[in-house]
């Protein structure tokens, strides 16, 4: 029986937490077939014969090249017509294009199928936001965020042990085809069972109002600097984040030699839980710090990206095997613990109507910057390095990631000293139309 969402927009209910739920699972999905190439990497270069720059190439730009192309008109779409549809349509699509991976026989094929994986993920991320925003408050969205933010870690907790085995036992071809059939499924159990809910502006977000033009929207978005620097922000963590997803499972295997089974469960067990309690961690204390003190909405993530620094030099340099697993482990919560915050802090400088185009403008920035040009700076690095230090090259590659986190902590400050003019910046517009 189809879950009724119309009318929420009081909290948690029964209604919403189901909705919240099946999003964190789309979302868990998402980031699950996207990264799995990372997690083949060893496997698919052995094969194809491929350098780290061409890895870099397919892993990131092929990949965000789409992603960021398709992410605003469909979020545009997205504030005019039924969300739900979008997601369903986007993740049947989405979930064929990873099934594909599995069938290539190429470099060229394999960065189409990148593409067109791209362009399906990007009907996921910008609705889902949107959805949540009509159903929680602004108080509220920080832990309803956090739990989203969650399904990277639950992706990687369920999947890379499984897809691990599967790539070492049946080859990388079979991983991908296993990890795109439940995703179909999964389309048709949101479409039957969640309703579109209807859209709502918080206590002191103005009126909703009709739908925004998208250039009008993007001129909105572009006058506030709480949202730019956001914005800015979130393309240094999403920078962070595609260079380890890419390139740890390579960096494991090189330089630890651990192989293919192992690296797989080692990921599962060690970024699944870290991500989960920092998803966790970061939504409910900063949601709970900002009841007394707003400015806690951006000091919560800026403090962690800070923190993000330490954690991955003990992940790159640490040379016991417990060394630098504290540090993967440790990263990995304090990267997820700033998605939702990070989230709820760009939906706060946005109109109610331009939720979604201004998660979309977000993601088309910091995929096609972040994403699309860290695992390619890396892998250069590493490439340029490998006749001297041989193995040891992709260390040093990976040290840009570090950097982006030290940028992206200085970034969230600069926005949160922006977030209360732009709140009521938004709120006076939106009046006035």
């Amino acid at each position: 029986m189809p879950v009724d969402t119309k009318s929420q927009s009081s909290g948690w209910t029964v209604r919403s937490a189901y909705t919240v739920a099946l999003l964190t699972l789309i979302y868990a999905f998402n980031t699950a077939d996207r990264n799995l190439f990372g997690l083949l990497v060893p496997l698919i270069q052995e094969d194809m014969h491929l350098s780290d720059t061409a890895i870099g190439l397919l892993s990131g730009l092929a990949f965000a090249l789409f992603y960021a192309t398709a992410a605003l008109p469909i979020a545009s779409l997205a504030d005019r017509w039924n969300r739900r549809n979008i997601i369903s349509i986007g993740l049947a699509f989405w979930s064929l294009m990873t099934a594909m991976h599995g069938l290539v026989s190429n470099a060229i094929q394999l960065a189409i199928t990148r593409f067109l994986l791209g362009a399906g993920e990007a009907t996921s991320v910008a609705p889902s936001n949107s959805i949540i925003a009509d159903l929680f408050s602004p108080a509220q969205r920080p832990l309803a965020l956090g739990f989203l933010s969650m399904a990277t870690s639950i992706g990687i907790l369920v999947a890379f042990p499984v897809l691990g085995w599967v790539s070492e036992d049946y080859g990388w071809r079979t991983a991908f085809v296993a990890a795109g059939i439940p995703g179909l499924l999964l389309a048709l159990l949101f479409f039957l069972t969640v309703r579109e809910p209807e859209r709502q502006a918080a206590p002191g977000e103005g009126k909703v109002g009709d739908p925004v033009p998208l250039l009008e929207a993007l001129r909105y978005l572009a006058g506030s600097r709480a949202f730019i620097f956001g914005v800015a922000a979130g393309t240094l963590v999403s920078m962070n984040m595609a260079i380890t997803h890419t390139w740890v499972p390579s960096f494991i295997s090189r330089v630890h030699n651990l192989d293919q089974s192992e690296i797989g469960t080692l990921m599962g067990f060690l970024r699944g839980p870290g991500g989960i309690i920092g998803g966790l961690l970061g939504g409910w204390l900063t949601t709970k710090l900002a009841e007394r003190d707003e400015r806690w909405l951006y000091k919560v993530p800026a403090i962690a990206m800070l923190l993000i620094v330490p954690a991955q030099l003990l992940l790159l340099f640490g040379e016991a095997g417990w060394t630098w697993q504290i540090g993967l482990g440790l990263e990995t919560m304090l990267v997820i613990s700033t998605i939702g915050p990070l989230f709820a802090l760009l939906l706060s400088a946005s109109q109610p109507r331009t939720r979604s185009v201004a998660i979309a403008l977000f993601l088309f920035v910091s995929n096609l910057v972040g994403q699309g040009s860290g695992p390619l700076i890396s892998g250069m690095i590493s490439d340029a390095l490998l006749p001297s230090l041989g193995d040891e090259s992709i260390r040093f590659g990976m040290l840009t990631a570090v950097g982006a986190a030290l940028l992206a902590s200085a970034c969230c400050f600069a926005s949160g000293r922006n977030i209360a003019a732009d709140r009521l910046r938004a709120a006076a517009t939106v009046t006035t139309h």
